[in-house]
């Protein structure tokens, strides 16, 4: 919605939606899919009505504080100060009863419905979320007063093993996002230089291909979905896991070379997605089983990793590493995206390439890549202010979208392929 700077002033006071900082009911709380937090804050931005300024508060890569406050509020609206939060004038996103989100996307997807039941004890859930306070600049628990709204998750509380959701209540309500996620295998640049040079010698790999022709998927080496089943699976005296990065690479590394698989924990959605589509968890009655969290063996060490952040720092260090993440995943880093089976999700190998018209989509749109799922809104219930928040965030989002600020989403209008409308276990078909 667009305002001009009069109508809004006079809109914001008819309204009586200003006040100094966030009032702690005009606090919105919410955990979830760490996978589409640069999404939600896109979304959110645009909820923030001209001329009013959005400015993120940042506690770590996976905790952030997303404030709206009147125009003038703050001097510069990439480093926003505690002082200048104190005395900002307070905005409500439109359409909804807050001005303020706080977000922690630590643990993954599954904390929406951890956060929802109150973060049970004795549970997979991780200990209750801190969240970013402005005012202080330190990680704190919610405070009181404020709301519980939920949060954005990449697959279905049941897209979840048994053991992840046992003791947990499920969400009064959990909704379509309207929206769908790509997700890829990435590599190291260590680990893409070898599997490159490797294919390129046996033909996986176009014959005059260079390793920098990133944006020509012919060129960009792959990895088999065996080859990743073979890595998350929980039988780790394999002959995957005695070869290591050589399994990846085997003309170009020895046997036994040490490999980093960058798994994520138990509760993120990213993982619940890789083991359903490599391992057939929770979709197949004769599921291969995964690797623990940290369950290293033999020449692969299997990390346990919080947020998609963590994925990444692995990924642009050094040495073999390997992980999953979603397309949204586009930063000016030196990992690389490979090919799943063949198949290209990225529009370059190279992630935020000059040149590169990104959308980390249009072969899932297209129907040539199925490494996708729909993602799904957990709240309260099913009516009240959360749901009329997601709403809001809800149209945002697909808005967003179909203007191209995204990457690796699609509003599932978009294709004529389909996921189905209650599970992510559905395969993707017409």
């Amino acid at each position: 919605m667009t305002f001009t700077k009069i109508v809004s002033a006079v809109a914001l006071m008819a309204a009586g939606s200003a006040f100094a900082a966030s009032p702690v009911a005009q606090i919105g709380i919410a955990s979830g899919a760490s996978a589409s937090k640069g999404n939600l804050k896109v979304a959110l931005a645009s909820l923030c009505p001209a001329p009013a300024q959005f400015v993120e508060f940042v506690g770590s890569s996976n905790i952030s504080t997303y404030f709206c406050g009147a125009a003038g509020s703050f001097a510069s609206t990439s480093a926003p100060t505690a002082a200048e939060y104190t005395a900002a004038t307070a905005v409500k996103f439109t359409g909804t009863q807050y001005s303020e989100l706080r977000l922690n996307v630590a643990g993954g997807s599954f904390t929406a419905a951890c956060l929802l039941a109150g973060w049970p004890a004795g549970t997979a859930c991780p200990a209750e979320d801190t969240y970013r306070d402005p005012a202080t600049g330190t990680n704190v628990l919610r405070p009181a007063g404020s709301v519980v709204v939920g949060g954005l998750m990449d697959v279905e509380p049941n897209g979840f093993l048994g053991t992840v959701r046992n003791g947990v209540a499920n969400p009064a309500s959990n909704v379509s996002a309207g929206f769908a996620q790509t997700f890829g295998v990435a590599v190291s640049p260590e680990l893409y230089q070898a599997m490159f040079d490797d294919q390129l010698s046996t033909g996986k790999v176009a014959a005059g291909c260079l390793v920098t022709d990133t944006k020509k998927a012919e060129c960009v080496p792959v990895i088999g979905k065996a080859q990743m089943a073979a890595i998350m699976s929980g039988n780790t005296g394999s002959d995957a896991y005695t070869r290591g990065a050589n399994l990846l690479a085997p003309s170009i590394l020895a046997s036994g070379t040490a490999l980093t698989y960058a798994r994520r924990v138990d509760t993120s959605g990213t993982q619940a997605v890789a083991q359903q589509y490599f391992l057939g968890n929770v979709c197949n009655g004769a599921a291969v089983g995964v690797v623990p969290e940290g369950g290293s063996a033999g020449a692969i060490t299997v990390t346990a990793l919080a947020g998609t952040g963590d994925v990444r720092a692995l990924l642009r260090g050094t040495g073999y590493v390997v992980g999953v993440m979603s397309g949204e995943n586009n930063q000016s880093e030196a990992w690389r995206w490979v090919r799943v089976g063949g198949m290209a999700m990225a529009d370059s190998a190279q992630p935020a390439e000059a040149g590169v018209s990104f959308t980390n989509t249009a072969t899932a749109k297209d129907g040539t890549y199925d490494m996708w799922f729909v993602s799904r809104i957990a709240q309260p219930a099913a009516s009240g202010n959360p749901a009329t928040f997601w709403t809001r965030v809800r149209t945002a989002l697909n808005t967003s979208i179909a203007t191209g600020n995204t990457k690796g989403l699609f509003a599932v209008s978009e294709t004529k392929f389909s996921k189905g409308t209650s599970s992510n276990c559905t395969p993707v078909a017409q």
